[in-house]
């Protein structure tokens, strides 16, 4: 059995590029955009959003561990749930079986996209300065304020708790300890769902550990990987 594909799924009000340092280093990744980012018209559920992944899961060649990121972690368990024979494995990275967004918070998406856009960076970021803060930055001015608004209420459609029984393939949960947007508690709720899986916390990470942490995310993703490749040689 080869080794499962990587594929990888942003989250709120980003694109492929939030993936940098993952689509150098592990072998094979695909990194999808969703709709609206930026191409094509923004979805604002998470059934349309897994079913567009779905699509595009499909016409990669297997097996396959998807990774996503925040709304993107949900979105890969919905797949998961929905669509089993297309994932092997799966890692879900800052993200919860619930995932709220207060009304102020949807507002300035529409009116105030700029100051909307540093206050994610900050969350994301210790170093908002940094290369990959600049990715990030870019890949939401791509989104703009419309998308971002859509992701928001793609997000508080989501609501998976009591549904991911039925998700029998190895799940890595990883939350950063400094997270005020997916605190460390959602990463723990979420893992306690699912039948198989594992959740490390990465000290001093905040929403994006895969982008400012990447060293330890890719060591992480690489043995997970593995741990998937040897699940599927044992089946």
């Amino acid at each position: 059995m080869s080794a499962p594909r990587p594929i990888l799924v942003h989250g709120s009000g980003g694109d492929h590029r939030v993936w940098a340092a993952q689509s150098s280093t592990l072998a094979g990744a695909v990194a999808v955009d969703l709709p609206g980012h930026p191409d094509g018209d923004p979805l604002t559920d998470l059934a349309d959003l897994a079913a567009e992944l779905a699509r595009a899961v499909a016409t990669v060649p297997g097996p396959r561990t998807l990774i996503g990121h925040s709304l993107g972690g949900a979105v890969v368990l919905e797949v998961a749930r929905t669509h089993p024979e297309l994932v092997d494995g799966l890692v879900v990275i800052a993200s919860g079986a619930r995932l709220s967004v207060p009304d102020a918070v949807m507002d300035r998406a529409r009116d105030d996209f700029a100051a909307e856009r540093e206050r994610l960076i900050a969350a994301s970021f210790a170093d908002t300065g940094g290369t990959m803060a600049g990715l990030a930055r870019a890949a939401l001015d791509g989104a703009g304020p419309a998308t971002l608004a859509a992701d928001y209420a793609a997000c508080r459609s989501v609501d998976l708790r009591g549904g991911l029984a039925g998700v029998r393939v190895p799940v890595l949960v990883i939350a950063g300890a400094d997270d005020p947007l997916t605190p460390v508690h959602h990463g723990e709720a979420l893992a306690r769902e699912l039948p198989m899986s594992r959740m490390v916390v990465i000290p001093g990470a905040r929403h994006m550990p895969m982008a400012e942490f990447d060293v330890t995310v890719n060591l992480l993703l690489g043995a997970w990987l593995a741990r998937v490749e040897l699940t599927l040689d044992e089946a």
